[in-house]
């Protein structure tokens, strides 16, 4: 992949794009242009994160080779090890049977004694124990021996023989193929350093590209908001020339009891309550409440304001909290978005309107955001990813869609039950990290029966997100496919899949198999990792047999190659990669040291307690890590560094300390362990002393104790 030629052009583009949708006429003009440049400039701000993502999945899989070569090769070496080990104790025994034959051959010999055994046998058995003939004297003895044992005995040789013969020649190809697992690894290990070098200096290009997309990402978000404010005041417009008073919500609430002027809005052939429709001139103009028109302009005047954590307003503002300001007066809504769903008529999602309530979430995981709807597939929300409140996409793990003005719900509406994971997508964030646990994790296809195709986040036209959003596997058509670990069935026929299994494993992790020619387990039904759920095919949008495979947390696709070398994925925030984040997203904590800035801000309060404690400034050795840092670490210390584009340092949100605190327990050490996870920052369990790898100086941001 060449991507310097492309760099500058492509960032050319995104300026002028840019600038024709940040016109000044732009807000002058009643009619608002075109969405099409914000998708162009959408899509190739995702070109370039995706072209990132591209030549980190390109490292993932060489180092996934690569691993698995040592792992066989390792394996190999020991079975060689071991078959040499049986060979020798095998030769041993084998000559230990054919000298006591030999004794028994010598004594019959020296006494005249008829032997069963021809020449070429007895001089076989002689051999050991040429140089020891005068020891046989006592001929009595011989003579009873060779009466009883030597035929016995010469059986047991042989056998003997024959079973060292056959050790020894399994040894060899034992030795043989550890050999050529050696020489296989050794191969890939350097193909592996040269992708090292290549994805280090492709991501170091990156990464000053991704500083000036990050600034006209910025730019794009406030050219959106302003197309759909232009958007919503042209609708008002229309509502005013129709000379239309928004009338009360409690008028609209009964579509069979409407003013007179005033007609049903349907949707797929159902009237829709709480909303109405007048014809103006021919024009069918939509007619809103008077309450649901003020909770939308007070959601766009919330625009651009900063995001904060359950904030409230009036300077910072959480998901929840702005979507109750929105609202207010009319209705003031419960303190967590789990208690909205239970108090507000739920509405078909295909009936949605501006100003209905939008929560998002899964059975899995609970309910976890919520915005207030617009038309377009649009919503404004209070976004944790992105920093402040925005016009956005709404997600596609929306949960309902909820509307104020039609009151409580008429059957109850019962939340799905919280999860511990559910915080880390809260307000649209997503979790920076997800672990199924050791051992629970398979790859979807079997070994041996599949090839690595189209990786994730390879642009292109033929997909309509403008990247593949999965990892694919060519294989035959009715190659069996394997839930790659358990969860909940759900059999889904979308025209770009064909044939769908979707997999719910809970907190968030959803996993999806595409394309498949015959489907072997039912809705609803729970499977176990490595059960078989169907078979390749080339069904839908495909060009060939092969597999595709989609990984999710909260809704969100995510590079599966992680996933399926290490059982753990790390997925982005704020639409960044791992190790690709822009320095002016992150907070400095020092000269050097910067980390993702609500981590920054826990860490400077932990280390002023720290301070407080023992006189002295908190000592820190790592903290944010670029990928190219990360692949440079993993060269060098394959054993101790994570899967470059894994590692919590790529998200500003780990440290490495030192100053006594890199010792299990020191008084440093164990004052962290007491305090600092009333700051956010905590010692995960696979760093403790007796875990997986002890780490003692290791420390991530978690979730703090007070919000």
């Amino acid at each position: 992949m060449v991507l310097g030629s492309r760099r500058g052009l492509r960032l050319a583009a995104l300026g002028t794009l840019l600038a024709a949708v940040a016109l000044p006429a732009y807000a002058d003009d009643p009619t608002p242009p075109p969405p099409a440049s914000v998708t162009d400039v959408n899509r190739s701000l995702e070109q370039l994160q995706a072209e990132a993502a591209a030549v980190q999945a390109d490292f993932a899989k060489a180092t996934i080779a690569y691993t698995n070569a040592l792992k066989a090769a390792q394996t190999a070496e020991a079975a060689a090890k071991n078959a040499e080990a049986s060979a020798t104790v095998s030769k041993s025994r084998a000559d230990t049977e054919r000298r006591h034959l030999g004794l028994l051959t010598a004594q019959a010999y020296q006494m005249g004694i008829p032997t069963v055994l021809g020449t070429e046998s007895m001089l076989w058995s002689l051999a050991p124990i040429a140089e020891n003939l005068q020891e046989i004297a006592d001929r009595q003895t011989a003579i009873t021996q060779l009466g009883s044992t030597q035929v016995a005995q010469y059986r047991t040789a042989m056998v003997a023989e024959a079973e060292s013969n056959r050790l020894t020649a399994d040894a060899a190809s034992k030795r043989a193929a550890a050999n050529e697992a050696a020489g296989k690894a050794k191969e890939l290990s350097l193909q592996v350093q040269q992708k090292a070098a290549f994805a280090a200096a492709a991501m170091e290009g990156q990464a000053a590209d991704l500083d000036g997309a990050s600034e006209l990402s910025k730019q794009l978000q406030l050219a959106r908001n302003q197309q759909a404010l232009s958007r919503w005041q042209t609708y008002l417009t229309e509502l005013a020339a129709a000379k239309v008073k928004p009338p009360a919500a409690a008028v609209l609430k009964n579509p069979a009891k409407l003013p007179a002027g005033l007609q049903p809005l349907t949707r797929r052939g159902a009237s829709v309550a709480g909303v109405a429709t007048v014809v103006d001139g021919g024009r069918t103009v939509r007619v809103l409440s008077a309450e649901t028109i003020r909770a939308v302009n007070q959601a766009f005047s919330l625009l651009g304001k900063p995001y904060g954590v359950a904030a409230t307003g009036p300077d910072k503002y959480g998901c929840l909290g702005a979507a109750r300001v929105a609202w207010q007066p009319y209705t003031t809504l419960p303190n967590l978005v789990g208690k909205v769903y239970p108090d507000y008529q739920a509405v078909p999602t295909t009936q949605i309107q501006p100003g209905d309530l939008l929560v998002m979430g899964s059975k899995s995981l609970g309910l976890v955001h919520i915005g207030v709807a617009l038309d377009n597939g649009e919503m404004i929300a209070a976004d944790e990813a992105k920093g402040s409140v925005v016009v956005t996409t709404v997600p596609d793990n929306l949960y309902a869609a909820l509307r104020p003005t039609l009151g409580a719900p008429a059957k109850p509406q019962v939340a799905p039950t919280a999860t511990s994971n559910a915080v880390a997508f809260r307000c649209g964030n997503t979790a920076t990290s997800v672990n199924v646990g050791s051992g629970a994790w398979t790859w979807p296809l079997a070994d041996g029966t599949f090839e690595i195709g189209t990786a994730f986040g390879q642009a292109g036209s033929m997909w309509e997100t403008g990247f593949h959003t999965g990892q694919d596997f060519p294989a035959a058509v009715g190659t069996p496919v394997r839930a790659v670990t358990s969860g909940v069935v759900r059999v889904e026929h979308p025209a770009w899949a064909g044939n769908l299994v979707r997999i719910d494993h809970g907190n968030g992790l959803e996993t999806l198999y595409a394309h498949l020619s015959q489907i072997d387990v039912a809705d609803g039904q729970q499977v176990t990792a490595g059960q078989r759920i169907g078979a390749v095919g080339t069904e839908g949008n495909s060009t060939g047999p092969h597999l595709h495979f989609e990984v999710h947390l909260g809704g969100d696709p995510v590079n599966p190659m992680p996933f399926l070398a290490t059982g753990s994925a790390s997925v982005g925030w704020g639409g960044f990669s791992n190790g690709m984040i822009p320095a002016s997203k992150l907070c400095a904590i020092g000269s050097v040291h910067r980390l993702r800035c609500d981590a920054a801000a826990a860490y400077l309060k932990l280390a002023t307690a720290y301070r407080a404690q023992f006189g002295r400034t908190l000592c820190i050795t790592d903290s944010y890590r670029s990928y190219s840092s990360q692949v440079d670490l993993y060269a060098r210390k394959p054993s101790l560094a994570a899967l470059p584009g894994t590692s919590n340092h790529g998200w500003g949100v780990a440290v490495d300390l030192c100053g006594g605190i890199d010792k299990y327990g020191t008084a440093q050490y164990q004052w962290m362990k007491s305090h600092a996870e009333t700051f956010g920052w905590v010692h995960p369990a696979w760093a403790d002393q007796g875990g997986n790898r002890e780490e003692p100086w290791h420390w991530e941001f978690g979730n703090p104790a007070t919000a």
